[in-house]
């Protein structure tokens, strides 16, 4: 059960970096946002969340402590691949083609929205009325493992607990409409960037 919630947050938070283009030009329905996250539980640590024209340009930096390791990464979408590296390996990189786009157009109205709702159901979990988190209402979503809240495709809250596994990921600031400077979406030239076959 830790493996599968583990590669479902893995899956949502890489497919909220990820932009979407085969027929839904708009994943989100504001232009424009960043969102700044902390973590806690079996992992620690904070990240911030750059989204740009309704979503077709992402970029997530993270600092994550899990085992005692601390780890950073920068994730970028922008184009027909997803990049990610570390600062700390400045020369290389991985790639991957977004798996998602389909799956996300799919989804019954296209967008982040009802796709990270109908994962999270597709788990066991059901829609819970709504719940108001940073002044803005969510879209709650129980089951036996825990609670997620959604606005507007964006994850503000995730809180899973089973047996001894504890993750939260939670939303400490949210701004959309805001201009993002470009320097986010730029994918670094000295890197080498090796493709990855993840799913």
């Amino acid at each position: 059960m830790k493996t599968t919630i583990t590669f479902t947050v893995l899956l949502l938070g890489i497919c909220a970096v990820l932009y979407c283009q085969q027929g839904t030009p708009q994943p989100y329905s504001f232009r424009s946002g960043i969102v700044e996250y902390k973590y806690s539980g079996d992992k620690t640590g904070k990240s911030i969340q750059y989204i740009d024209d309704h979503g077709m340009k992402t970029a997530m930096y993270s600092e994550i402590t899990q085992d005692g390791e601390t780890n950073e990464s920068w994730v970028v979408a922008y184009g027909d691949y997803q990049y990610m590296w570390d600062p700390d390996q400045p020369d290389q990189g991985m790639k991957m083609k977004n798996p998602l786009l389909t799956l996300i157009n799919e989804a019954s109205k296209g967008d982040m929205e009802s796709f990270t709702e109908e994962t999270y159901i597709k788990m066991g979990m059901e829609k819970s009325g709504t719940e108001t988190f940073l002044g803005k209402e969510c879209t709650v979503i129980k089951g036996d493992m825990g609670k997620v809240l959604i606005w507007k495709g964006i994850m503000m809250l995730t809180d899973f607990r089973v047996g001894a596994y504890v993750s939260r990921q939670e939303a400490t600031s949210v701004k959309t409409g805001i201009n993002i400077d470009p320097k986010y979406f730029v994918i670094p030239a000295n890197i080498k960037f090796t493709e990855m076959n993840m799913f």
